[in-house]
C-alpha cells in the first residue's frame, strides 16, 4: 500500500474497539474508517455516525472482504479473535488483532501457519506496551548495554475491582498474557520453565483466580517473576523492572501529580486500561498504519501471539497441576526473523 490514506474497517466497537475508532479517526491522519461491525445495531450506527463510517455490518466476515476495506482491526471478543484474523489472511488483508490471537496455543498456530503458508507478514497483535513511553524507555536503558546483560525482569499487573470472580486461565489468557510479552520482549530471551499458583477468587470456587503468580526462567540462565491481582479493589496499575549485571531500571507509570495534604501524600491510581495506555494506544495506531504504508512489517507479530499462547497454557498447566511445567517452543519460520 502506497497511497496515503489507508482505509480500516473495524470489528467489535465496544470499549477497545470504540476506542480503537477514535484514535484512527482523530489521531491518525494516514487512516480513515470506512466499516464498522458490531451485533449490537445501536452501537454501530452510533459509532458509525460519529466517525464517519460509510459501510456498517452485523457480520465480521462481509467487512473483511468488502472491497473498500483495505486493512482490518479486529476488536470483537476473544474467542472470535483468531477466525477472523485467518479470514484476513485469506483475504490478503493487513490485520491488527487485539491481545489474545487465540485461546489457545493450538488455534493460535493455524493463524502463524496460514500466515507463513501466505509467504509475508499480515498480523499485528495489540501488545500496546511496546508502544508505552514508560515501558520503552525501560527496554532502551537495557539495551543500552548500560546495566550490563539483562539477568532478571519482573512485571506487575493490577486490575480495577471486579464484580464476579475470574476463571483461572480468564485471569492468565487475558490479563497475564501481556505480561507475558513484555517478559519475552524486555528480556530478549525465550522462557524455557514456568510455575505458576494462584489465590482463588472465592474459597468456593478453586477454578477462579483472584492472585496470580508466575515464576519465570529463561533460556540463557535469567529468571523472572509475574504477579497478576485480577481484583485490586482500589485501580488499575502496569509496572516493570528489569535486573542487570550493574543495576536495575523500572517504570513509573502513575500520571497524577503527587498531593500532600492534611497529614498524607498521595496519587490518582487510573480506573482502568484505557486510562493507562491512552498514548500507547495512539502510538500503537500511527505505527501499524506507518507500516501499511511503508510496506515493511512492525509490531508484535502473529509469531508474538503464538508464543505467548505456548506460554499461557503452560502456565494454566502449572497452576492446576501445582508443579514447574516446560515451556516448548518451535523454530520460528523465516518471515518472522529480522
Amino acid at each position: 500500500m502506497s497511497h496515503k490514506t489507508i482505509q480500516v474497517g473495524v470489528i467489535g466497537t465496544g470499549g477497545m474497539g470504540g476506542r480503537h475508532v477514535h484514535n484512527l479517526t482523530h489521531e491518525v491522519a494516514a487512516a480513515q474508517v470506512v466499516a464498522v461491525m458490531d451485533v449490537d445495531e445501536a452501537r454501530r450506527q452510533t459509532v458509525a455516525q460519529a466517525c464517519g463510517a460509510t459501510y456498517t455490518f452485523a457480520d465480521g466476515y462481509e467487512l473483511i472482504n468488502h472491497p473498500a476495506v483495505e486493512a482490518v482491526l479486529v476488536a470483537a471478543p476473544d474467542r472470535f479473535h483468531a477466525q477472523l484474523t485467518h479470514a484476513c489472511i485469506a483475504a490478503g488483508k493487513p490485520v491488527f488483532c487485539e491481545k489474545p490471537l487465540a485461546i489457545t496455543a493450538a488455534e493460535a498456530y493455524q493463524v502463524v501457519e496460514a500466515e507463513v503458508a501466505g509467504g509475508r507478514r499480515l498480523v499485528q497483535l495489540g501488545f500496546m506496551r511496546e508502544y508505552d513511553p514508560a515501558h520503552v524507555k525501560v527496554k532502551q536503558m537495557m539495551d543500552s548495554g548500560a546495566l550490563g546483560k539483562a539477568i532478571g525482569f519482573r512485571g506487575v499487573h493490577i486490575n480495577p475491582p471486579s464484580a464476579e470472580p475470574h476463571s483461572l486461565e480468564d485471569v492468565i489468557t487475558n490479563s497475564v498474557v501481556h505480561d507475558i510479552h513484555s517478559a519475552r520482549w524486555m528480556m530478549g530471551d525465550e522462557i524455557a520453565k514456568v510455575y505458576a499458583s494462584y489465590v482463588p477468587g472465592n474459597p468456593n470456587q478453586p477454578e477462579t483466580a483472584r492472585l496470580v503468580l508466575v515464576h519465570l526462567h529463561y533460556r540463557n540462565g535469567g529468571i523472572g517473576q509475574i504477579e497478576c491481582n485480577a481484583d485490586s479493589g482500589y485501580g488499575y496499575e502496569v509496572d516493570v523492572q528489569m535486573t542487570g549485571e550493574t543495576g536495575t531500571v523500572q517504570t513509573n507509570s502513575l500520571q497524577s501529580a503527587l498531593v500532600s495534604r492534611a497529614n498524607s501524600r498521595a496519587q490518582w491510581v487510573e480506573e482502568d486500561w484505557l486510562q493507562r495506555f491512552d498514548t500507547a494506544y495512539i502510538l500503537e495506531a500511527k505505527s501499524w498504519i506507518c507500516s501499511l504504508q511503508s510496506g515493511t512489517p512492525s509490531g508484535p507479530s502473529a509469531w508474538d501471539g503464538y508464543v505467548a499462547m505456548i506460554v499461557v497454557d503452560a502456565c494454566v498447566e502449572s497452576a492446576q497441576r501445582g508443579q514447574p511445567v516446560t515451556v516448548k517452543i518451535p523454530e520460528r519460520p523465516a518471515i518472522y526473523t529480522g
